[in-house]
C-alpha cells in the first residue's frame, strides 16, 4: 500500500516513525535537495526530514535512527540517498549485513568509491578478511582520494590483522601514519593501530613507544570533527609500495594476484620547477611551428614568383606576336599602296 507523501510533523502515516523536534527541509544542503528530485516535492520533503531525523539520533537513539532510515529505504527504494542513509545507519549500529546489502545497492546506482572502504570493513565485521582485502586492491578502490583513500589503508591493515599477518598489518599503519600531507585525526588511528597490532604480536616496548606520541594526537583529535568532504588529504604512499617482495607470498596464500596489490593510483608527478608556465609553453610550442610555417610560406611565394615570371614571359611572347603580325600587315599594305 502506497501513501501520497505529508507532513510528518502535522500528518503522521501508519508506522512511520516519529520525528524529533527542530527539524527544517532548509537543514539540508543543495547538494542533499538535489540527489532528491527524483522524487515529488512532497514526498522529496518528506524523506528528507526523516533522513535529517537518522543522522540527528545515530549517536544518542541508534534504535529510532534505523527506524527512519528504513522508512526512507521503503518509501525512496529507488533513490541512491535513501539506500545510502540506511547502510550508514546499519554501518554504525553493527548490522553489517545490511549495511553491506545497502552500500553495494547505493554503489550500483551511483559508483561512488567512498563506500568502498565501508564495504570492505562490512567484510571483515561479517568474518571475511580476505574478501576485504580483495575489495581494497580492486579497480574500483583504486578510484579513491582524500580520506577514503586513507580510510582504506586502515581497514586493509586490520583484515591482514585479523589473518594474524601482523609484520604486514604494522608495516601498512606504519607507513600511513608518517604520510606527508596525512589528517592529524587520520595519523592518530593509524598510530592507534600501529600500537594495537605490535602490542597484539608480543611487541609490549615499541607500542608503549608510541604512548607519548599517541597521547598529544589524542589531546588534540580526539573529538575532531573530520571533514568527508575534504579533498585536502595527501597520501604519498600506495599498496603497491607495501606488498613488495615477500607479501607475495601473503598475497599467494589469499588467493590474490601480486599484480592486483594496488588499490590507489600511481602518484601523481611533482610540478618540475624548472618548466615553463603554461603560457609560456605554449609560446615555445608556438615557435617551434614558426619556421615549418615560414618554409611553407616560402615555398608558397616561390611558387607565386614563378606563376608570375610565367606570365610576364607568355605576356611578352604575345606582345612579340602581336607586333610581328601588325609588321605583316604593315608591308601587305605599303605593297597594295605601290600597285
Amino acid at each position: 500500500m502506497s501513501f501520497p507523501s505529508q507532513n510528518p510533523y502535522t500528518a503522521r502515516r501508519p508506522d512511520e516513525p516519529v520525528m524529533p523536534k527542530g527539524l527544517e527541509w532548509s537543514m539540508l544542503s543543495s547538494d542533499e535537495k538535489e540527489r532528491l528530485r527524483g522524487l515529488a516535492k512532497e514526498h522529496a520533503e518528506n524523506t528528507g526530514l526523516h533522513i535529517l531525523a537518522a543522522y540527528t539520533l545515530i549517536d544518542d537513539d541508534p534504535k529510532a535512527a534505523m527506524e527512519h532510515a528504513k522508512w526512507v529505504a521503503r518509501q525512496a527504494s529507488r533513490i541512491d540517498f535513501a539506500r545510502e542513509t540506511l547502510a550508514f545507519a546499519a554501518y554504525r549500529t553493527g548490522d553489517y549485513k545490511l549495511a553491506l546489502r545497502e552500500f553495494r545497492t547505493a554503489f550500483r546506482m551511483n559508483g561512488f568509491a567512498d563506500y568502498l572502504p565501508f564495504m570492505a570493513d562490512c567484510e571483515r565485521g561479517l568474518g571475511n578478511p580476505k574478501k576485504a582485502i580483495e575489495l581494497a586492491l580492486s579497480d574500483d578502490a583504486k578510484l579513491l582520494r582524500g580520506e577514503p583513500k586513507a580510510e582504506m589503508f586502515l581497514v586493509y591493515a586490520g583484515a591482514l590483522g585479523d589473518l594474524e599477518q601482523w609484520d604486514k598489518a604494522i608495516a601498512v599503519v606504519h607507513t600511513l601514519a608518517r604520510s606527508k600531507g596525512l589528517s592529524g585525526a587520520y595519523r592518530m588511528r593509524a598510530l592507534q593501530a600501529e600500537q594495537l597490532f605490535l602490542e597484539e604480536s608480543g611487541q609490549s616496548d615499541k607500542a608503549e613507544s608510541l604512548e607519548g606520541m599517541i597521547e598529544k594526537l589524542e589531546d588534540q583529535y580526539a573529538d575532531f570533527d573530520i571533514d568527508e568532504d575534504s579533498d585536502d588529504v595527501v597520501i604519498d604512499h600506495d599498496l603497491a609500495y607495501i606488498t613488495n617482495g615477500d607479501d607475495e607470498e601473503v598475497l599467494d596464500k589469499l588467493g590474490i594476484d601480486p599484480s592486483e596489490a594496488q588499490f590507489a593510483p600511481e602518484p601523481e608527478p611533482e610540478e618540475d620547477e624548472t618548466e615553463l608556465p603554461a603560457d609560456e609553453a605554449k609560446e615555445g610550442a608556438e615557435s617551434d611551428e614558426e619556421p615549418e610555417q615560414e618554409a611553407e610560406q616560402a615555398d608558397g611565394e616561390a611558387e607565386q614568383d614563378d606563376d608570375s615570371k610565367a606570365e610576364e614571359s607568355k605576356d611578352s611572347d604575345d606582345s612579340k606576336s602581336e607586333e610581328s603580325e601588325q609588321a605583316e600587315a604593315g608591308d601587305v599594305d605599303e605593297e597594295s599602296t605601290e600597285k
